[in-house]
């Protein structure tokens, strides 16, 4: 994904797939289980930017996982994985998943965002896809602080977020937010029970942030105390916009949703943007003297997940 413009290669594409119906069965060869064409931009993203990282621990945290994938998928290439969510049957399906994929259970955590139950400088990879976004009012701020907090000298976290086309930040506040009009009249009594039923997480609270490129300079990179390392911007097309907004929403047929993201543009482009994957890295102190260096990393290596949190898991 290197270059000013290019493509989901078919190859990631194509994996992100698999996973997918390994993950949800095979009627995720129909619907596609929130992994809409975004997705796989977003966690194609955060494969790249996080599993090249050198830190000598393995452990990698979810926050906001939601029914997302991506966690089985992290514990599935041998990083200790920890999801954080507000939403406990969303935490119980992660452990389900994880359970049938890898036969290993998460450590799964019940926690807000906001408030998250870690000590500080404790974990070296923190990924974090379209979730932040959700939090209301002065959340973002609050939880990018805390990502923050928790990141290890030198440690690095990936942040997705929704982009403004407007110039100027706003949000969406319905529940049906991205559900063609045609469709909420015709499943105008049953459709928080579809949605419900495919694990899609709408509730009457809903809340979407979309950022200007100067508020997510202020309310993300500012305020995680980060560096912004790197980043990819997704872009879809007028004709993409007007079948998701007229005929049928993002996130539901596996192939329309595949073939989709394989025409997104991706680019360093900010402008007209969609959507930008943020590579943040915490600004490392000065290490001391080789020796020193060395009993440090060796203690993280050895260090277990118990150590890393303030207060115990729970679900």
């Amino acid at each position: 994904m290197q270059g000013q413009t290019n493509r989901l290669t078919g190859r990631i594409a194509a994996q992100l797939l698999v996973h997918d119906i390994h993950v949800n069965g095979l009627k995720a060869v129909i619907y596609c289980y929130g992994l809409s064409a975004s997705r796989y931009i977003e966690y194609a993203g955060a494969l790249a930017f996080l599993l090249p990282e050198t830190r000598q621990d393995n452990v990698v945290l979810e926050v906001g996982c939601g029914h997302s994938i991506l966690p089985v998928l992290w514990q599935s290439l041998n990083l200790e994985t920890i999801t954080l969510d507000a939403n406990r049957d969303a935490l119980k399906w992660q452990m389900r998943k994880s359970k049938k994929i890898t036969n290993v259970f998460f450590h799964v955590v019940l926690a807000d965002m906001r408030y998250m139950p870690f000590k500080n400088e404790a974990i070296s990879r923190v990924s974090c896809i379209s979730a932040i976004e959700h939090i209301p009012g002065d959340g973002d701020i609050k939880a990018t602080s805390e990502i923050g907090r928790i990141l290890k000298s030198n440690g690095v976290c990936i942040i997705s977020i929704p982009l403004s086309s407007r110039g100027k930040s706003y949000s969406k506040t319905q529940w049906t937010t991205g559900i063609p009009p045609a469709l909420q009249r015709l499943f105008k009594f049953c459709l928080p029970t579809i949605l419900c039923k495919f694990g899609v997480d709408r509730t009457s609270s809903y809340y979407e942030r979309f950022f200007s490129n100067e508020d997510a300079r202020k309310r993300i990179i500012k305020g995680s105390r980060c560096l912004k390392e790197d980043y990819i911007t997704l872009r879809s097309g007028h004709i993409i916009k007007f079948v998701h907004r007229k005929i049928v929403p993002t996130g539901v047929l596996t192939l329309p949703e595949y073939l989709i993201a394989k025409c997104l543009t991706i680019s360093k482009r900010t402008k007209k943007a969609d959507a930008v994957i943020l590579k943040l890295r915490k600004r490392g102190s000065k290490r001391g003297n080789s020796a020193s260096c060395h009993r440090q990393l060796k203690a993280e290596k050895h260090s277990t997940v118990a150590q890393l949190f303030i207060s115990g898991i729970a679900i």
